[in-house]
């Protein structure tokens, strides 16, 4: 990679989601993350085609058969107690063990959950990436232990940064730490506030002891907004912009053929995960809701008659593919 690219996670929000990841890799020779969250994807199952990560790992091993070329890092995104509703910390260790038998080049460390202060947040988070290096010495880590609020932070946060990273390399040396840029996505939109100033002084916190900077929540960001990211961020993460086009795409090839998708909406809505994602509208713009929150619905019988009926129209999935792809060629095209 050159100077002037940044690194880039992408959500494994589908098959398809995934499979544009693997492709545009291979065809580009640009090394990529697919960045999985517990909901996701995990030892027990997740929203994603209800994979277990060992349904998951099988699937990466066909796209890797299918793709050659590609070099893709598959992640482990958020792992921690509390980001799936569970708080146990057994449940954390399951997951880990599930990454590393299944070959997780990464994992990122987030116990900003855990009940207790920001010591036994650190503490505890040290004893799980002890762990994850005795199951694999050479496993790569991202830690952060905030939640990304889209908060502008001051110069005061840099020492709590610096204090920080340097705990973590006292006995560990990440390759990413998440520092909170500002960014926050709320409906279709990037609703943050790059905070250039801060970040650029973070970064070289970080780039001082040979740490990447990773920004989180970095969808609908504009060409030039990437730009100003240049030589400062030196990764971010995508998902939800993935997740919401292939929603769009599903539902305008619909409307296309007139193809009646009023199951499909009424089970979107009616599950409610889009509540987390409104701002400024309210529940009774529906289709806003169902766009935003579809993704989570793609394992669903209403959405797989979708697919069925649209196949017969057009190959439906590699449209969804190449729709995917054009966001990743967004955030990749090289920038000089």
């Amino acid at each position: 990679m050159n100077d002037n690219q940044i690194e880039l996670g992408f959500g494994p929000m589908s098959s398809e989601s995934i499979e544009a990841v693997y492709r545009y890799s291979n065809y580009n020779r640009r090394r990529l993350m697919l960045i999985a969250s517990k909901n996701q994807i995990d030892h027990s199952g997740g929203y994603v085609n209800n994979w277990t990560t060992d349904q998951y790992a099988a699937y990466i091993s066909k796209m890797k058969e299918l793709y050659p070329q590609a070099e893709v890092l598959v992640c482990r995104d958020h792992c921690g107690p509390g980001f799936n509703g569970n708080d146990d910390l057994s449940d954390v260790y399951k997951t880990i063990d599930a990454d590393i038998k299944n070959n997780f080049d990464l994992i990122h460390i987030d116990f900003c959950h855990i009940k207790g202060d920001k010591d036994h947040q650190l503490s505890e988070s040290k004893k799980v990436i002890e762990y994850c290096k005795k199951l694999n010495p050479k496993i790569k880590l991202e830690v952060g232990t905030d939640e990304n609020l889209g908060i502008n932070y001051s110069i005061n946060n840099l020492d709590e940064i610096e204090k920080e990273v340097d705990y973590f390399t006292e006995f560990c040396q990440p390759d990413f730490f998440v520092v909170q840029t500002g960014t926050l996505i709320k409906e279709v939109n990037q609703v943050g506030n790059f905070n250039q100033e801060f970040i650029t002084d973070a970064s070289k916190i970080l780039q001082n002891r040979n740490i990447k900077l990773k920004e989180h929540n970095a969808d609908y960001l504009s060409e030039d907004e990437i730009n100003k990211r240049i030589g400062i961020v030196g990764a971010m993460n995508i998902a939800p912009q993935l997740g919401v086009v292939q929603t769009m795409t599903v539902l305008n090839k619909c409307l296309i053929y007139g193809i009646d998708f009023t199951d499909y909406a009424n089970e979107v809505y009616n599950g409610k995960k889009w509540s987390k994602w409104l701002n400024t509208n309210t529940p009774e713009n529906k289709f806003l809701c169902i766009a935003i929150a579809g993704h989570y619905h793609f394992a669903s019988s209403t959405y797989q008659r979708l697919i069925e009926q649209l196949n017969k129209q057009e190959d439906i999935v590699e449209t969804i593919i190449n729709n995917l792809t054009e966001i990743i060629n967004h955030y990749a095209k090289t920038r000089e």
